[in-house]
C-alpha cells in the first residue's frame, strides 16, 4: 500500500530467519510407547502460501509465484526449510501489502463491522476470529494484544478501514502465519499433536492449504485425537474439491514436473516445443493424476497403464490423435501401443530428456528412485559425466556402453542405463518414434535387482504393465506419499507404522484414497517428534 513502508510492523524475527516458537502444550499421557522422528520446522511452500491467501482472503493474484523457487529434498518441498533472506523478507512484505490493499476493498467478507468507526471491541473480534484461521489456533494474549495496539494507533490517523489493512499486513508477515510451527516434547520421546496441530498437518497434506472452519471448530471440540477422528476427517477432506489441489501438488513434485519451466530444448530439432506446449503437458499429467486418484480402485495401475489421458489441441498433435472441440482439455484415448499412463506421457519424457536428445540414463534413474524409491549415489567428483557425444554412425546403445566398461561408472549405470533404453521410442519432448537419426529404434530393456520386477522388456508399455504389478513399485508410491505427509524422509522409528500403511492400502485394493487416510490415521502422522536437544 502507498506511503505504508514506514508504517510496516517490525518483525525482526523474520530478517534474522529464526521465527519464535509457542511453548508445547502441556503433556499428555500415551497409552502406548510411540517413538516418531521429528519433522523439520516448515516454512509454507510457495504453492501453499498461493493455495493459503486463496482460501482465506479470496485472492487468486497467486504473490508466491514472484517467490523465490521452493528447494525440494527427498521428492518434495515441505521437507526442507532453506535461510530467510533479506530479499524474501522483502517479497513476504510486499505480498503481505498487496494483499491487505486488496482485501480491504472487501471488508464485509472479512470484518464483523466493515464500514464501522474505530471500534476496540469491533477489531478484537476481527482479529481473534481471521487470525485463528491465519494462523491455524486461537490468538495467545500477547498476540492478541500486539495486533490491537496496531490497529489502535492506526484506527487514530487514518480510520477503520485502514487500521484493519494494516492488522492483515502484519498478519500475513508473522512466523505464525508463514511457518507450521510444532514444539517437540520436552525430555520425552513423542508428544501427541494438539488438535490444531493435527488439523493443519492434514489440511496441507490433502488440500495444500490451510484448514477451514469446520476443521478448526474439530481441533477446538478436542474430535482430532484419535485414529478414527482422523479417518472421519480425512474422508471429509477427500469430498471436497480442495483435494484436487493436494493430488495435483504431490504428483508435481514427485513427478518432478517443476523442471519443465526451466527445460529447454534446442529450437532447430523440436520447433514445436513453446511455452504453450509445455504448460499443456504439465497440465495433462495432472489432471490425470487427479482424475485416476478420485475414480477409486487400483490406482497404481490406473497411473501406470491407462491409454487414456486428458489433451488439448497441441498435445493431440503431439500425441498423434484427434484434437477435442474447443481449446480446452478432454478425456480420449491414446494409441494403447504407445501410450500407457504416467511413464509414457510427455511432461515426463520432456523432463527426463536433454536439450538435443532422449537421455536413456536419466529415465533409468527415474525408475529405480521414483517407481522403486532406490537411492542412485552421485559420481565421483572425478567422472566427466556429460553424455557421449553423437556420431552417426553409432547407435545410442553403442554410444552408451562406455558407461557399463568403465569401473567407476558401471554399478549405477547398471541399474539405470538398461532400464532408461526401454523409453527409446519417445523423443525429447515425448513424440513417438520408430527411428533414431539413421538406426531403427531399439527399445529392448532390461531391469534388474529388483524385488520382483527383473527381467527383458520391449518399449516402456510393456515395462509399465511389469511395473504395475510389482510389490516393490507399490510399497514405495505408499512410502512417496509417507513422505510428502511427514515432510520428511522415513527413518527407522517408521518401518513399523509405514508396514502397516501399507498393509491397508494393498487391502483396500491399492485405492490411494485409502493410502491417504491410513498415513492421516498412522501414529508418525498424530505426534511430534522429540527434539534431541530437548531430551534429558
Amino acid at each position: 500500500m502507498a506511503g505504508c513502508a514506514a508504517a510496516r510492523p517490525p518483525h525482526p524475527h523474520l530478517a534474522s530467519g529464526t521465527p519464535q516458537r509457542h511453548a508445547a502444550p502441556p503433556a499428555v499421557a500415551i497409552a502406548t510407547e510411540v517413538v516418531v522422528a521429528p519433522a523439520p520446522l516448515r516454512r509454507l511452500t510457495n504453492e501453499e502460501y498461493n493455495n493459503t491467501v486463496r482460501d482465506l482472503l479470496g485472492d487468486t493474484s497467486r504473490p508466491a509465484d514472484a517467490f523465490p523457487p521452493d528447494e525440494a529434498v527427498a521428492g518434495f518441498e515441505n521437507n526442507t526449510i532453506s535461510p530467510i533472506t533479506q530479499a524474501l523478507v522483502e517479497r513476504y512484505m510486499d505480498a503481505a501489502e498487496a494483499l491487505a490493499a486488496r482485501a480491504v476493498g472487501r471488508l464485509d467478507t472479512l470484518a464483523p463491522c466493515p464500514t464501522a468507526p474505530a471500534d476496540p471491541a469491533c477489531a478484537r473480534k476481527f482479529i481473534e476470529g481471521f487470525g485463528r484461521r491465519a494462523y491455524r489456533r486461537p490468538l495467545d494474549e500477547g498476540e492478541r494484544a500486539e495486533l490491537l495496539a496496531i490497529y489502535a494507533d492506526k484506527a487514530k490517523r487514518a480510520g477503520h478501514a485502514r487500521a484493519v489493512q494494516l492488522v492483515l499486513t502484519a498478519i500475513l508477515q508473522s512466523p505464525s502465519f508463514l511457518y507450521r510451527l510444532e514444539p517437540a516434547g520436552e525430555g520425552a520421546k513423542t508428544r501427541p499433536l494438539t488438535g490444531y496441530e493435527v488439523a493443519t498437518r492434514l489440511a496441507y497434506f490433502i488440500w495444500a492449504s490451510t484448514p477451514d472452519q469446520p476443521l478448526l471448530d474439530a481441533a477446538a471440540a478436542g474430535r482430532l485425537s484419535t485414529p478414527l477422528d482422523l479417518e472421519k476427517a480425512a474422508r471429509r477432506l477427500l469430498q471436497d474439491p480442495r483435494a484436487v489441489d493436494g493430488i495435483r501438488s504431490f504428483h508435481r513434485q514427485w513427478l518432478d514436473l517443476r523442471v519443465l519451466a526451466i527445460a529447454s530444448k534446442t529450437p532447430v530439432l523440436y520447433p514445436g516445443f513453446t511455452p504453450e506446449l509445455e504448460a499443456a503437458m504439465v497440465e495433462e499429467t495432472l489432471r490425470f493424476a487427479a482424475h485416476a486418484v478420485l475414480a477409486g480402485g487400483d490406482t497404481v495401475a490406473a497411473l501406470l497403464t491407462s491409454n487414456q489421458s486428458f489433451v488439448n489441441a497441441p498435445l493431440a498433435k503431439l500425441y498423434g490423435v484427434s484434437a477435442p472441440p474447443g481449446e480446452g482439455f478432454a478425456l480420449v484415448d491414446l494409441p494403447p501401443r504407445e501410450r500407457a499412463g504416467l511413464l509414457t506421457q510427455a511432461s515426463v519424457m520432456t523432463v527426463l530428456a536433454g536439450a538435443e536428445e532422449t537421455s536413456p540414463i536419466l529415465r533409468g534413474k527415474f525408475v529405480r528412485e521414483k517407481l522403486l524409491c532406490e537411492t542412485i549415489q552421485p559420481p565421483p567428483a572425478s567422472v566427466d559425466i556429460r553424455p557421449p557425444a553423437f556420431d552417426p554412425k553409432q547407435t545410442k546403445k553403442e554410444r552408451f556402453a562406455r558407461h557399463r566398461s568403465d569401473p567407476t561408472c558401471s554399478y549405477c549405470h547398471d541399474s539405470m542405463d538398461p532400464t532408461g533404453f526401454g523409453f527409446e521410442h519417445y523423443d525429447a519432448v515425448g513424440a513417438w518414434r520408430t527411428v533414431d537419426g539413421a538406426f531403427a529404434v531399439d527399445a529392448g530393456g532390461m531391469i534388474s535387482g529388483t524385488d520382483d520386477a527383473n527381467g527383458p522388456f520391449d518399449g516402456a508399455v510393456e515395462l509399465a504393465a511389469r511395473l504395475s504389478a510389482s510389490k516393490q513399485v507399490r510399497r514405495c508410491i505408499a512410502t512417496q506419499w509417507f513422505r510428502a505427509a511427514l515432510g520428511r524422509a522415513e527413518r527407522a522409528e517408521d518401518t513399523a507404522p509405514l508396514d502397516a500403511v501399507y498393509q491397508t492400502f494393498a487391502g483396500k485394493g491399492f485405492d490411494v484414497r485409502e493410502l491417504i487416510v491410513a498415513i492421516a490415521r498412522s501414529d508418525p502422522f498424530r505426534h511430534a517428534g522429540v527434539d534431541p536437544g530437548s531430551a534429558p
